[in-house]
């Protein structure tokens, strides 16, 4: 005995109306972060500390050692990061990702050229931020670990 089609059409409309799990197929359960950000009013997306933005930042260390040079880091209000490197000052657009890290657009900077030792400590400074790296807050100081090495700014006054 066939069915008369109409009746196999609505027996297969109902099927697909099934939410997947009762369909026996297995769904994906919302990620606790999808979750974290649909609670997030407006859009905005909620990070483990607030980016340090409109503060200077002088740098103390890198890699353990004393700088070589004067370097600085601004980020200002629209994310335009800037400062001094050693022998140039440099810009950029610095964007806080998922996970406290930052995110470098491509670096403008001034064309002086200084000593190989300078030189040196420069292209480092601007590596290690330009790396992808993870940003950290503890009172005044900044500490900014990339792939090549570690940056630990203090907040100037």
């Amino acid at each position: 005995m066939k069915l008369p089609y109409s009746i196999a059409l609505i027996g297969l409309a109902a099927l697909i109306a099934l939410p997947a799990s009762a369909q026996g197929r297995k769904t994906k359960p919302a990620t606790p972060e999808k979750k974290q950000e649909e609670q997030q009013p407006g859009g905005e997306k909620k990070f483990d500390k607030e980016f340090p933005t409109k503060a200077t930042f002088n740098l103390k260390e890198i890699n353990g050692k004393p700088p070589a040079g004067d370097a600085s880091l601004l980020i200002d209000g629209t994310l335009r990061g800037s400062g001094s490197s050693g022998c140039n000052t440099w810009s950029a657009t610095i964007y806080p990702i998922k996970g406290q890290k930052l995110a470098m657009g491509p670096v403008v900077m001034t064309k002086k050229q200084c000593d190989a030792a300078m030189m040196t400590f420069e292209k480092e400074f601007l590596t290690i931020l330009h790396s992808g790296p993870t940003w950290d807050t503890q009172g005044d100081t900044l500490t900014v670990k990339g792939q090549t090495g570690t940056l630990v700014f203090v907040r100037s006054l």
